[in-house]
């Protein structure tokens, strides 16, 4: 009887192991065939999961990013206050990029594919998306922590949400290049003047 192929977690070995690839050695250096030998499989089972390296490329992309985002979303605690839960989602978030910080060459690769011509659109529409879907959520959990009193009235929620994911990303590539950088120890510190500056008396810890 023919053995039978779990597809899911096939292609998810096939996307753990390209994004090894694609994080020790760049995007242009690594070919079909470094993954599949890195996967232990033949070149051709990687083309019955995906049309081509680009398409491969993305769906580590993706992968990656929905990790951090489970990871960010798993830091969140019911019984936290609202301001709490936004302190919780960008510390989780930027402990798991300190986990996965091998990986971060990923991240860089895909800013270069959003620039390159041939690659622009597709990468540069996944970046925006990504970057919407970050700021929406902090827009979220800062609304409900104004609505309920946690943040003052008038501080601009859309401006503080979009600061608060360019200082992220500033942080992790000072962190990546030097990882002697303590870079949890400064979001706390961050963090904590950020709402010493926005929070109500009772939003205060």
């Amino acid at each position: 009887m023919a053995r039978v192929v779990d597809r899911d977690a096939k292609r998810l070995q096939l996307v753990e192991a390209a994004a090894a690839c694609f994080a020790n050695s760049g995007y242009d250096a690594t070919s079909m065939n470094d993954v599949a030998a890195a996967a232990g499989v033949s070149k051709g089972t990687l083309y019955d999961y995906f049309d081509g390296k680009e398409d491969l490329f993305y769906a580590v992309f993706e992968w990656l990013q929905q990790q951090l985002m489970q990871t960010a979303l798993s830091g969140l605690a019911a019984e936290d206050s609202r301001t709490e839960q936004v302190v919780s989602a960008v510390e989780a978030a930027v402990a798991g990029w300190v986990r996965h910080v091998s990986l971060y060459p990923v991240s860089l690769e895909v800013w270069a594919a959003a620039a390159r011509t041939g690659t622009r659109q597709r990468f540069a529409h996944a970046m925006q998306t990504l970057y919407t879907t970050y700021r929406s959520e902090l827009v979220r959990l800062l609304r409900a922590a104004q609505e309920g009193g946690e943040v003052k009235t008038g501080v601009d929620i859309e401006g503080i949400a979009a600061t608060l994911v360019g200082a992220i990303d500033g942080l992790l590539l000072q962190f990546w290049l030097d990882q002697s950088f303590d870079i949890q120890r400064i979001v706390r510190t961050f963090m904590s003047a950020l709402f010493e500056g926005i929070a109500t008396a009772r939003g205060k810890a």
